[in-house]
């Protein structure tokens, strides 16, 4: 019998180590697993945008519609790219068409092609009508902006940025009517003021944008005696009525009447040239000057009439310096007004 105790004794002896090891792993397991689950998650970086180069050959502007605030154009455009999954020449649009169901497009290659660093290539041959808002308050000596927006429609700032490669001209482009500086073209990020209603967006959207213009401006000796010489030799007619006597009154107020007559004529046939404008250009201030003097003159031929028919000679006398002084003082300050307002114009 004490064999028996002392062997089982010694057995609890032995297993006891053994239990207490059992015992003990869970917890320990349980802590290095809760170790582990404070560890951050490791988030993969966010790929950087895709670069696409863009150029631009200007070829031909065939129209410019100053009444309809647009014009045709006809130019190359042409994308390089990394990605051969990606194609910027298919999702691209213009952001200031003005009748996109008249607008050409043709592709040289249905597909892009790869040049010899690898990168992709796609041209496409562009004649479309664009638009862009003219300020004709300097009209005949206006400087005009032919602008060509473009965007991509897929893809944000974040998945695509333009980047400028090249803009040339035509060297033998002309333009009937106007002439050209050098062309800009630039790319800017455009951030629109809204989220067109879609809630998923944490933001309003942001894309990248290219902007080509070319400057086109009138040649200012051309405007300047098609536009403005009329309304002055209108005035200087009128002019010669004053050197007439005061007696031939029936030919100084014919002289005067059609040189207001001409005027009127003047300024319609100018403003068929532009469109309804809700605001006065320079060419309306011009006109608006020539007719205040203009009524100013008849005026002065009426008051001259009235004294020149008195019996009294001292109101002859007063006729003929009326004459002479409404020449030189009101003819010098229709002068000073037309050049002041052309060179306010011109800074």
């Amino acid at each position: 019998m004490k064999k028996l105790l002392l062997t089982i004794l010694l057995g609890v002896i032995t297993l006891h180590p053994w239990m207490a090891a059992a015992e003990t792993r869970p917890a320990e397991n349980a802590k290095t697993d809760k170790i582990h689950s404070k560890k951050p998650k490791i988030e993969t970086p966010q790929q950087a945008p895709q670069t696409v180069k863009v150029g631009i050959y200007l070829n031909d502007v065939q129209n410019i519609d100053v009444h309809a605030n647009n014009y045709l154009l006809d130019f190359y455009l042409w994308f390089k790219w990394q990605d051969p999954e990606l194609d910027p020449s298919t999702s691209f649009e213009f952001m200031n068409h003005s009748e996109s169901w008249g607008t050409i497009m043709n592709k040289p290659t249905e597909k892009p092609e790869t040049l010899p660093d690898g990168s992709q290539y796609q041209v496409v041959h562009v004649q479309g009508r664009m638009s862009e808002k003219m300020d004709l308050r300097a009209y005949p000596f206006d400087h005009q902006n032919l602008v060509i927006l473009i965007e991509d429609s897929a893809k944000d700032i974040s998945g695509l940025t333009y980047q400028i490669e090249e803009v040339t001209v035509n060297p033998t482009l002309k333009i009937p009517g106007f002439e050209f500086h050098k062309p800009k073209f630039e790319s800017a990020a455009y951030t629109y003021p809204t989220r067109f209603g879609d809630t998923r967006m944490q933001e309003a959207g942001s894309y990248s944008r290219i902007t080509f213009k070319l400057p086109v401006y009138r040649n200012a000796l051309t405007s300047f005696v098609k536009n403005i010489m009329p309304i002055w030799l209108a005035v200087i007619c009128a002019i010669f009525s004053l050197m007439l006597h005061p007696r031939l009154i029936d030919s100084r107020f014919q002289i005067a009447i059609f040189s207001i007559l001409s005027l009127v004529a003047l300024q319609i046939c100018n403003g068929n040239d532009l469109p309804a404008l809700q605001y006065m250009n320079l060419m309306d201030a011009l006109y608006v000057v020539a007719y205040v003097y203009l009524i100013l003159l008849m005026a002065e031929l009426i008051v001259a009439t009235k004294w020149i028919e008195s019996e009294n000679p001292a109101d002859h006398e007063r006729a003929k310096r009326l004459d002479s002084r409404f020449g030189y003082i009101c003819t010098t300050l229709f002068f000073a007004v037309n050049f002041y307002l052309i060179f306010v114009t011109f800074a």
